[in-house]
């Protein structure tokens, strides 16, 4: 990438780069495929939010919902698909060779990772996305250095961006057309190195990295037909909005041609383009949109600002990405065969809200009609009726009927009748039970009465419902938990990993001696090896929020069974017989219950021999010494292959 002096800028302008013209014009023809859905997604979050931006904050038609039930709806069901954090398990694939030590470490290492990146939030996030917009969509990296990954939101340590910014100042005091504000940054520059001196957290941070990204700033190849398909996409890019002054301090270049990403009240206009040519002089606070492009056709990443014909850095291929290539995960609401968008809640819902509202304002307006009011006679004077009006409580008021009964001058008005059958609403909750599968008692309202049978019918249906969209999001979960997992496989080393661990355990042998043995096992393997050995998944059902009073009945029902086939084990396996059959059936009876639980942790282990040549040595030595403490290693494996002998020394 060549570089030319720009004489109005202290910093360089890259050469026109024929590639880059390329790739603006597939990201431009993108733009134009994706262009309706994008809008339409803009409009979704605009109707569910109710908020008319362009009136006054304390109007009456600010707000413009009566009742939102699409928000409310959206509420009450996220709690029963995403309240907490999966139950992550990983088990080997290979059931020759014991691993559970390793398969522990990387169950521990990973869960607490993913909980350091905050994935219940960004989780969360994606999934009211995927309610509202179709899908939500997620970023996994893995973070080194600020300047690597330059494109990553959210950052690990405020430390990092305070340092951008410091070298931001710096470049700006250098520059002879500032002058006039060099005292001014001379002063900012001395405080940022102040709060730099006085950091007391860790500067350079590492570690998995979870970006939430607005499901209209991805872009993917237009060949892509199904929604699934967008793993096999030829390219896929990611819009990332940043301040035109931030950008040419991270990437050195001369950005003042880039297009402004234009953002009204926080999110884009309806019916206007989010990127428009700048028509005033470039400001270094407006914000640019960078777009940082994944090509799997040539396995580079290539990173360009909107409006500019050149790349701001060189490509580049990630050094250790998972089997997948990209680092998007895409959470669909709802998938259909031979298109790549089925209708989302909003869609479903969108007529049925309208026509609710409009049933209740009509209902109140015609509320408003029927005034306590009086009719006369037109043979009244003004002057008696305006006295009538102004009656106080008590008040005897004379009026001049010129001997006519006062009933035939002046009575009550008659309003216009109400019929309840016109401002109905149960017609209208009844399709949405039926579009949504959120009944009245799922939103804390009950509006008709329902036998047990009814509402135990009617909870199914929401289950299953709710189920479907809760089991796409655990296989979500788990491909990202899989990718995150061969990422920290090759990135983390055994010191990092004893972090999560905890320092070795000591142990005294009959002889006398102590010896450590390692609290945790991270073999070092190739790439291909990693990907092979284990098997990473999410239990069902652990996502959702839990129901405590389902778990402790089926729970007083299987305790019993347990505690009776554990019995009957440690008898059998006393008298010598085989206990696998009783070990399958205890499986599967848990399995009955609740397939989340791990029978394996009831099941006794048989009491440990003792090694050859430490006869002696208790029988209940932990699992751990017995095969990581002696020369050779596990069982199976050769001593140059045990997998904690390079740590603990042995």
């Amino acid at each position: 990438m060549k570089l030319e002096e720009n004489p109005s800028s202290s910093l360089p302008k890259p050469e026109p780069d024929a590639l880059a013209r390329q790739w603006n014009q597939r990201l431009s023809t993108a733009r134009k495929h994706w262009d309706t859905l994008h809008k339409r997604m803009r409009h979704n979050r605009k109707l569910v939010s109710g908020f008319n931006w362009s009136k006054e904050p304390d109007k009456e038609d600010f707000y413009t919902l009566r009742t939102n039930l699409i928000f409310a709806t959206v509420a009450a069901t996220l709690p029963n698909i995403y309240a907490r954090n999966p139950e992550i398990s990983v088990s080997p694939l290979h059931a020759n060779v014991d691993r559970s030590l390793f398969c522990k470490t990387l169950e521990t290492v990973l869960n607490r990772s993913l909980a350091d990146a905050k994935l219940k939030k960004r989780a969360k996030s994606a999934v009211l996305a995927a309610m509202v917009t179709y899908y939500g969509a997620l970023k996994v990296t893995y973070q080194r250095d600020m300047h690597q990954d330059s494109l990553i939101m959210d950052r690990m340590n405020d430390a990092q961006s305070a340092l951008a910014h410091l070298e931001h100042l710096m470049q700006r005091t250098q520059r002879p057309e500032e002058a006039a504000q060099h005292e001014a940054h001379h002063a900012e520059l001395k405080q940022t190195l102040q709060a730099l001196q006085e950091q007391v957290d860790v500067v350079s941070a590492e570690g998995i990295v979870i970006d939430k990204v607005l499901s209209e700033n991805v872009l993917i190849d237009p060949a892509v037909c199904e929604f699934h398909d967008y793993e096999s996409a030829d390219w896929m890019a990611q819009l990332v909005p940043m301040k035109r002054a931030q950008a040419e301090s991270v990437f050195k270049v001369d950005l003042r041609g880039a297009k402004p990403y234009k953002e009204a009240n926080g999110q884009a206009t309806e019916h206007s383009s989010r990127f428009a040519m700048p028509d005033a002089p470039a400001s270094e606070d407006e914000q640019i949109c960078l777009i940082e492009i994944w090509d799997k056709q040539s396995k580079r990443v290539y990173t360009l600002a909107d409006g500019c014909d050149f790349f701001v850095r060189e490509p580049y291929s990630p050094s250790r990405v998972g089997c997948r290539w990209y680092p998007f995960f895409l959470l669909p609401f709802a998938v259909l065969d031979g298109q790549f968008t089925a209708p989302c809640l909003v869609d479903l819902t969108e007529k049925l809200q309208r026509e609710y509202n409009d049933t209740r304002e009509k209902f109140v307006q015609h509320r408003d009609m029927n005034k306590p009011h009086w009719v006369a006679s037109s043979d009244i004077s003004e002057k008696s009726i305006e006295r009538h009006i102004q009656t106080a409580i008590g008040e005897i008021v004379l009026l001049d009927t010129d001997g006519r009964p006062v009933n035939q001058v002046i009575t009550p008005g008659q309003g216009i009748p109400i019929q309840p059958a016109d401002y109905d609403t149960g017609p209208i909750r009844a399709d949405w039970e039926q579009v949504t599968g959120l009944q009245d008692a799922a939103r804390s309202t009950i509006v008709t009465p329902k036998t047990a049978t009814e509402s135990n019918i009617m909870q199914q249906a929401l289950s299953g419902r709710i189920g479907e969209f809760r089991d796409k999001v655990e296989d979500w979960l788990q491909e990202m938990s899989i990718y995150t997992a061969q990422i920290l496989l090759q990135e983390l080393t055994p010191e990092q990993v004893q972090r999560y661990m905890g320092p070795p355990k000591e142990q005294m042998t009959p002889d006398g001696q102590v010896i450590e043995i390692s609290s945790f096992d991270w073999p070092q393997m190739s790439r291909e090896q990693v990907f092979d050995m284990v098997e990473v998944t999410i239990r069902a059902g652990t996502t959702g929020a839990p129901d405590k009073l389902q778990n402790q009945e089926g729970w007083a029902k299987a305790l019993p069974i347990v505690q009776q086939m554990i019995m009957q084990m440690i008898q059998l396996s006393a008298q010598g017989v085989d206990i696998e059959p009783i070990k399958a059936l205890l499986r599967e009876t848990m399995t009955r219950f609740d397939e989340r639980i791990d029978i394996e942790q009831f099941i006794p282990r048989p009491p440990q021999p003792a090694p050859m040549g430490m006869q002696g040595a208790p029988s209940d030595m932990p699992p751990e010494m017995s095969e990581h403490s002696l020369p050779g290693g596990p069982a199976g494996l050769p001593p140059s292959e045990s997998p904690v002998s390079t740590f603990n020394g042995v």
